[in-house]
């Protein structure tokens, strides 16, 4: 398709070329055409105005010595060198028919002009019978005005004609271009339309045989190949991907009843989560990689920043690794966990505390507040003492975390009949409603969690960890107005003390 294309713009390239030599050609030829031709004229112009200032000076000469007795002096001699020259540049010049005819006729003229002129001359005083010889040099005098007039004529007449053919060449010249111009644009247009029609013809065929295909229906079209183009190409892995799909489709099929008489809902979700933990530590793997990398065969050549900077990234991935395996070892604790353990009646304020004193640390350095509020309605709860805090641990770490400098978490605690009722809620970036209803799925994953470094586990062990002690677990939030969670716990049996 190329190459075809390129035939035009070729074409146009042609033309251009072809009318830059011919207005080059035809401005050269002219002006040395009409230059020449100026140079004969001005000549023969040049020979008429001195044959004119002669003959005035002799005339002169000759009435003053008919009024002078005795004559005063004889008649000088008039140059006529400038003549001979001025006629040699016309004899350089010749450039029409009939021009050197003229030329030598006008040098046999010089002759008889400079014999009668040296006879006038010669007479010394004597002015008796000058009249005829006077009369003889005028008759030269004026053959030789008529031969210039012929020269003049003939250089005037070349000119005109050079004139008109130049305009007439400019005009086909101009015609010949356009012509070809509109030839070039019309084969280009014609040119565009079948190519048009011949890609998209197939690109249409291909596209209504792409729109009949069903997922997972076993059987697949098969495409005409009628080209041998990229078209073609294209169509032929549209059937071996046909083909493909079709042997998956049968595979899938028989793989789908072994796995699914085989195994259960529990060996399904261990092979997804292993799918998201690869994927989750290839990145921070790959950074801290990367940087000791460079920290080891560069780090001498890198400056104290560089090598600062490297580090700094090293060790954020080292903690989202953290994060990461910490979450794995909570979810094995969790499923190691048939039974809930036993439950212990603890001081809820005393376990908040507790549970909260080292990530007050970290809200310090990040510069967000944490506010706690308990009701003094309620003082103990039964609570497994083991997994519960780590409920309060991965709700407020994540509001720490989604909350920027300046923000509040704030933690409310109240009993409502027989239940103990937790908020915790942020002023942090929020969550995107199409990502709410599956915040509680194992291994969901988002882009707030994977900015963090998490593998989606946190939220659905404390939606386990609530739901093992009798509670249930809810969530609001509006996205840079913050997160809101709230769940319940049965208060318990308190009367052990």
């Amino acid at each position: 398709m190329f190459l075809v294309m390129l035939a035009p713009a070729l074409v146009l390239v042609l033309v251009m070329l072809m009318d830059y030599r011919n207005i080059s050609v035809l401005g050269q030829s002219a002006e040395q055409i009409l230059s020449k031709n100026y140079k004969s004229i001005n000549a023969a112009l040049q020979i008429r105005r001195s044959l004119e200032k002669n003959q005035t000076r002799l005339l002169y000469q000759f009435f003053q010595t008919q009024i002078q007795t005795p004559p005063s002096a004889p008649l000088s001699f008039l140059q006529d060198a400038d003549i001979e020259q001025i006629l040699g540049i016309c004899r350089e010049n010749i450039t029409e028919p009939g021009e050197e005819a003229i030329i030598k006729d006008l040098y046999k003229i010089l002759e008889t002009y400079r014999i009668k002129w040296k006879g006038i001359a010669n007479r010394d005083a004597e002015i008796h019978g000058l009249g005829s010889q006077i009369y003889a040099f005028i008759a030269t005098t004026d053959r030789f005005n008529d031969k210039l007039n012929d020269l003049i004529l003939l250089n005037e007449q070349a000119m005109e004609k050079a004139e008109t053919q130049t305009r007439l060449i400019a005009d086909q010249t101009i015609r010949y271009s356009i012509t070809l111009l509109i030839i070039a644009i019309s084969f280009t247009f014609l040119l565009s339309y079948l190519l048009s029609g011949r890609i998209s013809r197939p690109l249409t065929i291909l596209a209504d045989t792409m729109a009949t295909v069903k997922e997972g229906s076993g059987r697949y079209p098969r495409i005409n190949i009628n080209t041998n183009d990229e078209i073609g190409f294209l169509a032929q892995q549209f059937n071996r991907l046909f083909e493909r799909l079709e042997l998956f489709d049968h595979r899938s099929a028989e793989q789908f009843i072994q796995v699914q008489s085989k195994a259960d809902q529990a060996e399904v979700a261990k092979a997804s989560f292993i799918a998201d933990l690869s994927h989750q530590l290839k990145t921070p793997m790959t950074s801290i990689a990367m940087s000791i990398g460079l920290l080891f065969e560069k780090g001498d050549a890198l400056t104290e920043v560089k090598q600062k900077k490297l580090i700094e990234t090293a060790m954020e991935e080292c903690l989202r690794l953290t994060a990461l395996i910490n979450e794995l070892v909570d979810i094995a604790k969790l499923e190691s966990m048939v039974r809930p353990l036993k439950k212990e009646v603890l001081a809820i304020d005393r376990v908040v505390t507790e549970t909260l004193q080292p990530l007050m640390h970290q809200a310090e350095e990040k510069g967000v507040q944490i506010k706690i509020h308990i009701e003094n309605t309620i003082s103990r709860v039964a609570i497994d003492s083991l997994r519960f805090p780590w409920v309060l641990t991965n709700l407020v770490g994540n509001a720490i975390r989604y909350t920027d400098k300046g923000g509040l978490v704030e933690i409310r605690i109240k009993k409502e009949g027989h239940r103990c009722h937790f908020q915790c809620m942020d002023t942090g970036s929020g969550i995107d409603p199409e990502f709410l209803p599956k915040i509680f799925d194992r291994y969901s994953q988002f882009s707030e969690r994977e900015k963090s470094g998490t593998i989606g586990l946190g939220l659905a062990i404390v939606k386990e960890i609530i739901e093992q002690h009798g509670g249930d677990i809810t969530v609001k939030s509006r996205v840079c107005k913050g997160t809101e969670f709230e769940f319940w716990i049965p208060i318990g049996d308190i009367r052990r003390e």
